[in-house]
């Protein structure tokens, strides 16, 4: 296994793409966390005025349940306690959670199914392997990167909490049941107010953090990246795709150099490009040369292009073993492309 040291050429389309195919994606768990708080915000916001009377139907029916009978009393409990605690709060609140959950991934890296990480494997119930990946250097770093999230909010809800039970024990407040639900709402919002915007700045830096770390993990070595092109060369559909783009090109090429050729000589399945400009270039060049299916296409674009041809043999076959494309004719054809060009003057097919 190549050491990382050696790896630092960029992860490479493929390698990425077969890494995702595994389930391996940049992936911060605080995008999901922060979007729970968002929804979860907009649900209170959005429903406060409904939760507050279902809080205050259920904290009234606490003092009377010491009145009357067990079963009665178990009866109530169930039918306004339970019934509004868990269907009417709880179970919206555990949506949110789980759609927050979902929408935060895809956020990060769209939908992913993958089967990978959940296949059991012998290395991970290695105990020598956990614990390389315990005290690993990455680890060891998400771990204080998660302590001093965890304190940051910690002091948060501290001041914030210890802002609710001084107004809540104030002896000034003689807070009741009202006046508790509306210092609950208020303590609720600064919660939000102060939390959600540290949230979001942790999921953000967390998330490019991840990717950074992510992108550093899958460089390769310069060998890496050799054999993968020699692989993705043999493939059949690249080899096919590569083929069809330099058949394109070659065309396009053979088509511009036609055009500007001043004679075409032939030969039974070849066909050379000449061109010359008196004054200009001391002696023709060899601007195309085709065997095949490619002499018969020059042939056509001659014809469009109104470029003089000669049927000669002779000249083809000695262009063919001495002449090389955009190089002068050789010396032992001067004679022979001269009297070709004056028996066919330029716009004569």
């Amino acid at each position: 296994m190549s050491d990382q040291s050696d790896k630092q050429e960029e992860a490479t389309p493929r390698k990425l793409t077969e890494a995702r195919k595994k389930g391996q994606v940049p992936r911060s768990s605080d995008v999901p966390t922060a979007l729970s708080l968002v929804l979860v915000v907009l649900y209170f916001w959005l429903s406060w005025d409904w939760l507050k009377v279902q809080l205050k139907e259920m904290l009234e029916v606490i003092p009377y349940l010491v009145t009357i009978d067990f079963y009665q009393a178990l009866s109530l409990v169930f039918d306004v306690i339970v019934k509004k605690a868990v269907f009417g709060i709880m179970l919206p609140f555990s949506l949110l959670m789980v759609l927050a959950g979902i929408i935060g991934n895809i956020m990060q890296f769209g939908f992913l199914l993958a089967f990978d990480p959940i296949i059991p494997k012998p290395e991970r119930l290695n105990p020598a392997e956990g614990l390389k990946r315990i005290f690993s250097g990455k680890q060891v770093v998400q771990t204080l990167i998660s302590l001093v999230k965890t304190l940051i909010l910690a002091i948060i809800l501290w001041i914030v909490i210890r802002w609710g039970i001084k107004e809540f024990l104030h002896p000034i407040n003689q807070c009741n049941l009202p006046c508790a639900i509306d210092l609950t709402e208020l303590l609720i919002k600064k919660l939000y107010l102060y939390v959600l915007p540290v949230l979001i700045i942790l999921a953000v830096m967390d998330y490019a953090y991840q990717r950074m770390q992510f992108m550093k993990q899958q460089r390769m070595t310069k060998e890496e990246v050799k054999q993968e092109m020699k692989d993705m060369m043999g493939d059949p559909h690249i080899r096919g795709a590569l083929s069809g783009l330099r058949k394109e090109i070659s065309e396009q090429d053979i088509q511009k150099r036609i055009k500007t050729a001043r004679l075409l000589v032939l030969d039974m399945g070849a066909a050379i490009a000449l061109q010359y400009e008196a004054g200009v270039t001391p002696l023709p060049v060899i601007v195309a040369i085709g065997k095949g299916l490619m002499a018969r296409k020059m042939v056509e674009i001659a014809q469009i292009e109104n470029v003089p041809t000669i049927i000669d043999p002779t000249l083809a076959q000695l262009l063919l073993e001495e002449g090389k494309i955009d190089q002068y004719i050789p010396d032992s054809s001067i004679e022979r492309v001269a009297n070709a060009m004056r028996k066919t003057p330029k716009g004569q097919k």
